[in-house]
């Protein structure tokens, strides 16, 4: 009997060219990406166009998928959209360290802001990032995002010999 293992490889990003000047196609790849986060299952829009928060669109996990995932909880936020970028919520520690440290975005709180992608390429980076978050939801090995992953060296130490 022939079994089959799913290799799991390590998320990697390229680096993203800082000074790259925005062309014609920076448009088409944003909303390339609108499209593709609008098609992913179990997903609602809010658009928010009040004073305090100029056209920005969240995204949230609909209720059915949240109480599915997260055990009877409200909605929860997957992403939010603006005209600068998009804050993503649910990147893994090695996902967040791989967008800081390629140069794809800033960290705020728990949440990743990423750039827009400006061509094609960039498109398929973001897309990866947004993706690999949408999946850690799913994810049951994954720890939730804003809780306390504790190692081992913070484990108390205990001595096996007995001192008298």
């Amino acid at each position: 009997m022939e079994e089959t293992t799913t290799l799991t490889t390590r998320f990697k990003l390229p680096a993203r060219i800082r000074n790259k000047r925005n062309t014609a196609a920076d448009f088409e790849a944003r909303m390339a990406l609108a499209d593709r986060i609008a098609d992913l299952p179990g997903i609602e829009t809010i658009e928010r166009a009040d004073d305090t928060v100029p056209s920005r669109i969240d995204v949230y996990l609909r209720r059915e998928y949240s109480a599915r995932v997260f055990k009877s909880r409200p909605a929860r936020l997957f992403c939010s959209l603006d005209r600068d970028s998009v804050t993503v919520n649910g990147l893994d520690r090695w996902g967040r360290h791989q967008v800081l440290s390629c140069g794809w975005g800033t960290l705020v709180d728990e949440l990743v802001c990423i750039h827009l992608p400006r061509d094609r390429k960039e498109l398929d980076a973001v897309w990866s990032i947004v993706h690999r978050a949408y999946n850690s939801f799913f994810d049951s090995s994954e720890p939730e995002p804003g809780s306390i992953v504790l190692s081992t060296w913070d484990w108390p130490k205990y001595s096996r010999t007995s001192l008298q």
